[in-house]
């Protein structure tokens, strides 16, 4: 997700900074910064220009996620 992250900043310049949003497996979308999660389906990931990841947890496709929780890569 990581160089597919970067591929698209790459494509979409005047996104900067923010976060890159994947969801199964493909960015559907960027926002200006992490936002309240209740705007994503639970399993969605973010990922920011520095590269870490967080993934949406909790709640359900219609109220949404209730967290955002960082991802350690190498623990998965």
């Amino acid at each position: 997700m990581g160089q597919v992250a970067q591929m698209w900043r790459i494509a979409n310049v005047r996104y900067t900074g923010g976060v890159v949003l994947f969801w199964q497996g493909g960015v559907y979308g960027w926002k200006n910064k992490l936002r309240d999660p209740s705007s994503e389906r639970p399993g969605t990931f973010a990922i920011d220009d520095a590269g870490h990841v967080f993934v949406a947890e909790g709640g359900n496709d219609y109220d949404g996620a209730k967290c955002w929780l960082a991802v350690n890569l190498s623990e998965r």
